[in-house]
């Protein structure tokens, strides 16, 4: 008995067929375009335009000098609100801050210890209640965590201030700010826009124009290699683009921030 082969046979088609195919797809697709055409389906809502204020209503004139004014005092509150952020960062930079302002860690301690001072709580059957243990806790760490801060600020020259990219405003703290603003000019404050490969790139970069009209601002973005051994941040290439090196897992801006650390060591010897 003939054993037959075990190998596969070929699948090539002579081109009498394959073009054969090629055209049937075709006339298909077109056949599908010419249904959806006569449908309906492909057409694109049209919006509609607003037509204005009609010429005939008698108060044309005082609309259209109503509106005219509106946009103008919406422009003016935009640049005066640019121009109280600019002085702000000028005197930032200069060490000045009103002290009308936001009170400071330090008003915010006294004021819980003279609170902690004051307060007189019940006690049950049982002894101290729950409520004043935890109001003790919060009040020691408190003040523990004011000691430290203030230990830290006045034994280093540069602070730098984390900032989550996805809500800048919100992991910001202007109370400290102020405190280093207030030890003096050879203090400097640097803010670090950490996390920039979770928000679009867009908005990463309308945040570093807006932070960096008030303090020098450098985008971030921490090593995410699982390899504990191998951790590290490596220079980026000029070739790369910043969108590509925003997927990978290296270590984005330790570069700009050594360089920037070294810029204030040179200038402060």
């Amino acid at each position: 008995m003939v054993k037959r082969s075990k190998k596969s046979k070929s699948k090539r088609v002579s081109l009498k067929q394959k073009y054969k195919v090629i055209r049937k797809v075709k006339e298909h697709h077109k056949k599908k375009a010419k249904d959806a055409k006569k449908r309906g389906l492909n057409r694109k809502p049209k919006v509609e335009k607003d037509p204005g204020i009609p010429n005939d209503w008698p108060f044309k004139e005082q609309e259209l000098k109503a509106l005219e004014a509106r946009r103008a005092k919406a422009l003016e509150e935009l640049e005066a609100k640019k121009a109280a952020r600019k002085e702000r960062a000028q005197k930032r930079k200069l060490g000045l801050t009103e002290d009308g302002d936001i009170s400071n860690l330090a008003d915010t301690v006294s004021v819980k210890e003279q609170k902690f001072g004051e307060r007189r709580v019940n006690k049950d059957s049982t002894g101290i209640p729950k409520s004043r243990v935890c109001s003790l806790s919060t009040d020691n760490s408190d003040r523990a965590f004011y000691k430290e801060l203030v230990k830290v600020t006045e034994a280093s020259d540069v602070v730098l201030e984390v900032l989550d990219a996805r809500d800048p405003l919100g992991t910001r703290c202007v109370d400290m700010e102020k405190m280093v603003m207030k030890a003096g000019p050879d203090k400097h404050l640097v803010l670090l826009l950490n996390k920039i490969d979770l928000v679009p790139r867009e908005a990463a970069e309308k945040w570093l124009t807006y932070l960096r009209e008030e303090l020098p601002t450098i985008a971030f973005k921490c090593s995410t290699q699982e390899q504990k051994s191998n951790l590290g941040w490596k220079s980026a290439s000029k070739a790369a683009k910043p969108s590509n090196l925003l997927q990978t897992s290296d270590c984005l801006g330790a570069e700009t921030l050594i360089k920037l650390l070294k810029n204030y060591s040179r200038s402060h010897d």
